[in-house]
């Protein structure tokens, strides 16, 4: 069913997939705080309605079936736990990182299910690391092997194009959007794939110079923070603004320091570093510069001229739908695509057509998108119950991205304070309500709730949002492409 994007200013119900209809959603509706408290608790009477989710965070429907049917054929036992990995690859990778042999299932599909002891302490271990590093299975994946063994009728329709010419439509875009050739573009089967695979072939080029060590700078996505903390040896400066502080930091611990991440705007606070500067100060100290630029984009910035490597999860918004999962890798030195081939999981070929489809609206849909977000900025900071905005135009970040933006454009996204609780105003908006960003329908997400939620729960964690600067009822906002009056109204409803 052809749904239009009018469609999406409506209360939509607990649980309906975002994107409606599409058994690959990425996001899934959560339109009262409540509901976002009772799925992060666990409670069944929402968890049940969920029809899709995050796939790194809720398990596909695809993807539950076709491992209640292996866990089935091979009588294995509820003491057991079957995660589904996509490849034998994803599982050595596990193990090398462990240290571990792991008793495993490959199907005829090349479809790889590790088998572990549910009393195995280290069990949470292994799952965290699987999410975090995006070795999951692809849902068109699963859907593919369900089709195959009769299990399923038929094959979700959708618009696609060959794998050759999708290939050819990704890489092309991406070329030309980070003004670099498609030699020095790897694609992986998600965003943090992506980061994972470029942060251990930099390390592993800078062990032999001695460098292990990775800084973080800035308040990262959770599982880039994770990935990070993982490192026995790592070091964080959340205040991106204070360059000063990294340099005298830097001074004293260089000589061991091989990677430094950010992100390119940083996810929620929508901050923007100086990065000539930044890798000006990586240069001078031997350090390899990874940024993130899944929200910034290669078309509103560029990031390319002033990093190492760059990472992006082609599942914002080079997707535009919120549909599936896919990573890309562009990198300044071609020797390093080599180095890459061990950690990149490879995407599914339906993961790839669909893509090859959809990206060749990528540059006119950031640009839509920005347009919006000006108009919709505007509007917003004439508002009384609307106390702080965060975007790129803030006073500590204006300046910084005027001298890595391309023309006019800015990036899609704005997070906001109210002058109330966020549930006063989240449960009124008439708008998709759930997690993910990029997406051509304006999505609105409760970020503390879904990203940091443990936090809210306890003093220790609400001081910490604070000394982050973090208010707990921030409310980020993907701007959509749909009329900007369309957009502003379901402000209206509810601010005035």
């Amino acid at each position: 069913m052809s749904v239009t994007l009018s469609e999406y200013f409506c209360e939509i119900p607990c649980g309906e997939t975002i994107p409606f209809e599409n058994p690959h959603a990425v996001s899934v509706s959560l339109p009262e705080i409540q509901n976002v408290i009772d799925y992060e608790e666990g409670e069944l009477q929402v968890i049940d309605k969920m029809k899709s989710g995050y796939p790194r965070f809720f398990q596909n429907q695809f993807v539950k079936q076709l491992t209640q049917f292996i866990k089935e054929k091979h009588e294995i036992s509820n003491e057991k736990i079957l995660i589904p990995i996509t490849s034998i690859q994803a599982r050595n990778c596990i193990e090398k990182v462990f240290n571990v042999l792991f008793e495993y299932i490959e199907d005829e599909y090349e479809n790889v299910f590790l088998i572990l002891d549910s009393n195995d302490e280290n069990t949470r271990k292994y799952e965290d690391f699987i999410r975090n590093t995006g070795l999951i299975i692809s849902s068109r994946k699963a859907e593919a092997t369900l089709y195959e063994l009769n299990l399923i009728d038929s094959i979700f329709e959708e618009a696609t194009v060959s794998e050759e010419q999708a290939i050819f439509n990704i890489k092309n875009t991406l070329s030309k959007a980070y003004g670099t050739s498609s030699e020095k573009i790897i694609l992986s089967n998600c965003g943090m794939n992506a980061l994972f695979s470029a942060t251990e072939a930099l390390i592993s080029v800078q062990k032999e110079f001695g460098k292990t060590k990775i800084v973080q700078l800035g308040w990262l996505y959770v599982d880039t923070m994770e990935i990070i903390e993982r490192k026995e040896k790592s070091h964080v400066q959340i205040n991106i603004f204070d360059l000063v502080q990294l340099e005298n930091w830097l001074e004293k611990n260089h000589k061991n320091v091989a990677v430094l991440i950010t992100e390119v705007v940083s996810n929620p606070l929508i901050q923007c570093v100086d990065l000539p500067r930044l890798y000006e100060l990586c240069s001078r100290f031997s350090i390899k510069l990874i940024v993130d630029n899944t929200l910034g984009t290669p078309f509103c910035v560029d990031v390319l001229s002033y990093c190492d490597v760059a990472v992006e999860s082609l599942t914002k918004f080079a997707c535009g739908n919120a549909d599936l999962l896919f990573g890309a890798i562009v990198v300044n030195d071609k020797s390093l695509v080599s180095l890459l081939s061990e950690n990149v999981i490879p995407p599914f070929e339906g993961e790839v057509k669909r893509l090859g489809f959809q990206i060749l609206d990528y540059e006119n849909r950031v640009k839509r998108i920005s347009e919006n977000t000006i108009l919709l900025h505007d509007y917003l900071k004439t508002q009384s119950k609307i106390v702080e905005i965060k975007s790129v135009f803030h006073k500590d970040s204006i300046e910084n991205f005027s001298k890595i933006k391309k023309g006019n454009c800015v990036p899609g996204l704005l997070s906001v304070v109210f002058d109330k609780d966020l549930a006063y105003y989240y449960d009124k908006l008439k708008l998709a309500k759930g997690p993910s960003l990029g997406t051509e329908f304006t999505l609105a997400m409760p970020y503390v709730y879904l990203a940091h939620y443990n936090y809210l729960k306890s003093e220790k964690g609400l001081s910490k949002l604070e000394e982050l600067g973090i208010n707990p009822n921030l409310l980020r906002i993907s701007v959509g492409i749909e009329p900007i009056e369309d957009i502003i109204k379901a402000f209206q409803l509810v601010l005035e």
